[in-house]
């Protein structure tokens, strides 16, 4: 959105430099494909004249950067892509201005600038190194200025010395020229790290600030040696500089690259621009004041040319958080707040608009008074200085993290022990979560094998039956070829049979009744072919209900049964009722139907299940493997590994890395191992800043990444330091500074004369009795170096 007083005009390319008469009521914008000069109105851009016309269009129209003299009205000069330096004439007849053609540089021309006093003087900077001085009266070469440098960026005149320029180069060398003496420089320093892009004179003060690619905007004062007065730190490449006109500390600029918008610093305030403008929506190209303070112009490579007024400026301070805080890794907290804050300043209402996510409303351009405005500019210098507090750590319980560190096991037992060690020591710093993880790998990873289930004797085979009060025998070639087969069916509802238990001596009645064959006291037989009926304990009534409810399973028994249990149970033998069709029994006498037997189920994964033993009579027990669901603990795991280093706890991820030990290779298919090796390196690092040098040496030593474990491998050095001036000293040598000095007491500042005692920490000592006096009392070294001294 453009403010209501900024005017804009679209170009049909965008232009890469722009210019000012002396009047500062035209403008000409120069670019590859543009070449125009507007009238300058009261609300709009009016087009004078085009002056890319012709039939021959070379590459002398096409312009890197443009000057309007500052004496002669119709004067214009443009820098070339061919090397090229043209002169323009407004007031010739005709359509084509074009006066002359300097083709003396043998590449492209980077700047021209015409001398502010002599209206005949242009001078130019080429990419070739070298500076040309050209006098349009006799349109030939003056002198020329070799600055043997990679490239010339930027050339002004000065206008406190009329005969002296500058010139910015690629290697971020400023050197100052005399126009007169074309031989050397007058004097050449290093202004910035990186190429130097334009520069800028001040107009009352000999200052002349420097545009780096470095991000920074330096003043330098050339009055006798160049002397760095102010430092602007910015976000991007600064590509153009322009002093504010009336305004001794303000300064304009535009960036290079990614930054769109331009900004007006004020140097006594470098980190936060005074103003911006951010109309532009592609970079901005070139700068220029009016001669009044308040208003600018701008173009864009979004092709567009603006004259901004400074009431229609965005105020970042506004917005900005004035306070900041830091806490250190020993838990002292710092607070940064203004010394002196701005007062609340009158706004626009209309002009504000709320963000959401910021909690309050956020300035945008125009939203100040300019009686407000006027105020911030006065009281914006002053805001720059801050009141530092730093609020000690000591005295209050230690880093949680930190005291886990000291008490966590890594190794030397089993996995379960260590978990269930280290998961006390979480809950005993208020750790729940780190401690529930730890209670996790202890449970998943400390069971035991489960115990394989007895093996139990194979059946007896079916008994011939006389009793005939029993019910009928089945064939014995049928039972047999049911024995083939994968499951046995039983005469009730045919589903699979189970064995089931017969009590030994209702079993040893059996046995001699029929006098068949089978093992001494074997209880177990299958129930699709015993059939076995008790008949002197059934009992021969018709229940109340159809079916009867099922008995609860006995206190030992587990309490976790499958539907598959109970149709188990449902499916064993009935003594009353129908057979399987194949049996051959018949169920004519329906008056003999009774109540099943009291089947109870157990499992012989569990061996504390009781059975009846010899002698006695219970019910039928039927007997199965229990079926348990299997849960796969890894990539449960593996995600709370991953929960708890996004949230910061790179220890709690490592050291269960570390503890599984041979169980550890389950989590690598769901963490992969450069992510591992980021959390060893950074709880490592975490120990290192906290001085855990041991245990960040036992996390090295169980690591079992290569790139980790190698930091063990790498040589390690000491260097010794001289303990009176901190100097590093050579190896097995007193130090050269201090050597001829004579000892000092650490506490009286005294040459030592007699026994001296001395800390093999800190190497700080002096007189034996100075030293003990004082050690009683406190426990940091007298010297000041902050070393906890003990005295032996």
């Amino acid at each position: 959105m453009i403010p209501s007083n900024t005017i804009c005009v679209s170009e049909e390319g965008p232009a890469n430099a722009l210019a000012l008469n002396k009047d500062a009521t035209q403008v000409v914008i120069a670019g590859r494909n543009v070449f125009k000069v507007f009238s300058i109105e009261e609300n709009d851009f009016t087009e004078v004249c085009n002056l890319r016309v012709g039939k021959n269009l070379n590459l002398n129209f096409s312009s890197i950067d443009v000057a309007w003299s500052t004496i002669e009205e119709n004067t214009l000069a443009t820098a070339a892509t061919n090397g090229a330096v043209v002169v323009w004439n407004l007031g010739r007849s005709g359509r084509s201005k074009q006066e002359h053609v300097f083709s003396d540089h043998k590449r492209t021309v980077n700047k021209v600038s015409f001398h502010l006093t002599e209206p005949a003087l242009l001078i130019s900077g080429s990419q070739d190194g070298m500076m040309k001085c050209f006098d349009l009266r006799m349109k030939e070469v003056a002198r020329t200025f070799i600055s043997n440098t990679e490239s010339i960026r930027d050339v002004q005149f000065s206008p406190h010395q009329a005969h002296t320029f500058a010139a910015v180069s690629e290697n971020g060398n400023v050197q100052l020229w005399d126009v007169r003496r074309h031989e050397r420089c007058l004097q050449q320093f290093t202004a910035h790290s990186g190429p130097v892009f334009a520069c800028d004179w001040h107009s009352e003060m000999p200052w002349l600030a420097t545009a780096s690619r470095d991000k920074t905007i330096k003043v330098w004062d050339i009055h006798a040696k160049p002397n760095l007065e102010h430092t602007i730190y910015t976000i991007a490449s600064v590509g153009h500089v322009k002093w504010r006109p009336q305004k001794k500390y303000q300064v304009a600029s535009c960036a290079l690259v990614l930054d769109c918008a331009v900004h007006v610093w004020d140097v006594r305030r470098p980190h936060v621009p005074l103003a911006t403008f951010a109309e532009h929506r592609d970079v901005t190209t070139a700068i220029a004041w009016q001669n009044d303070p308040n208003t600018f112009l701008s173009t864009s490579r979004d092709c567009s040319l603006y004259r901004h007024r400074f009431s229609e400026a965005a105020h970042p301070v506004l917005w900005a958080n004035p306070h900041g805080v830091c806490v250190s890794a020993r838990g002292d907290v710092t607070h940064a707040a203004p010394d002196c804050p701005l007062p609340a300043l009158h706004t626009n209402p209309a002009s504000d608009r709320y963000v959401p996510g910021l909690g309050r409303k956020q300035p945008t351009a125009g939203s100040l008074r300019p009686q407000a405005q006027a105020a911030l500019e006065r009281l914006f210098p002053g805001g720059a200085a801050s009141v530092l507090t730093r609020y000690s750590g000591e005295g209050r319980p230690p880093c949680c993290v930190v005291a886990c560190a000291k008490e966590y096991k890594m190794r030397g037992l089993p996995t379960h022990e260590l978990a269930e060690h280290n998961a006390k020591v979480a809950r005993a710093y208020n750790r729940h979560m780190v401690g529930h993880v730890w209670e996790v790998v202890r449970c998943v990873y400390g069971r035991p094998p489960p115990r394989e289930p007895p093996e139990r004797e194979p059946p007896p085979p079916p008994p011939a039956h006389t009793n005939s009060n029993a019910v009928e025998e089945e064939p014995l070639e049928e039972v047999e070829q049911w024995a083939e087969t994968q499951f046995h069916n039983s005469g009730v509802l045919g589903m699979p049979t189970l064995s089931i238990y017969i009590p030994p001596h209702k079993y040893k009645i059996r046995h001699d009744a029929t006098g068949a064959c089978g093992p001494e006291g074997s209880g177990w037989v299958s129930a699709a072919s015993a059939h076995y009926v008790d008949v002197e304990t059934a009992d021969w009534t018709l229940p109340e209900e159809a079916f009867p409810l099922r008995a609860p399973p006995p206190a030992h028994q587990p309490s976790i049964l499958d539907t598959t249990h109970g149709r188990a149970a449902a499916g064993g033998a009935s003594p009353g009722g129908s057979s399987s069709p194949g049996s051959g029994s018949s169920g004519s006498n329906g008056s003999a139907c009774t109540a099943p037997p009291n089947l109870e189920q157990t499992s012989s994964a569990y061996p504390g299940a009781a059975t009846p033993e010899e002698g006695e009579s219970g019910p039928l027990w039927v007997v199965h493997e229990a079926l348990r669901p299997h849960v796969e603990p890894a990539p449960l795991l593996a995600l709370a590994l991953r929960h708890h280093a996004d949230l910061g706890d790179v220890q709690t991820a490592a050291l269960v890395m570390i503890v599984l030990h041979e169980h550890r290779s389950d989590l690598f298919p769901y963490i992969d191992e450069g992510l591992q090796e980021h959390w060893l390196l950074g709880y490592i690092e975490f120990l290192q800043k906290h001085k855990l040098w041991n245990v960040a040496t036992e996390v090295v030593r169980c690591a079992w990444l290569s790139s980790v474990w190698s930091l063990s491998q790498q040589s390690s050095s000491v260097t010794v330091c001289c303990g009176r001036c901190g100097r590093r000293a050579r190896p097995r040598a007193m130090c050269d500074r201090c050597l001829p000095h004579p000892d000092l007491c650490a506490v009286c500042r005294q040459v030592v004369r007699g026994l001296y005692a001395w800390c093999q920490g800190c190497s700080h000592g002096g007189h034996l009795e100075h030293m003990r006096q004082w050690m009683e009392k406190h426990q940091l070294c007298p010297a000041g170096c902050g070393h906890h001294c003990q005295l032996g």
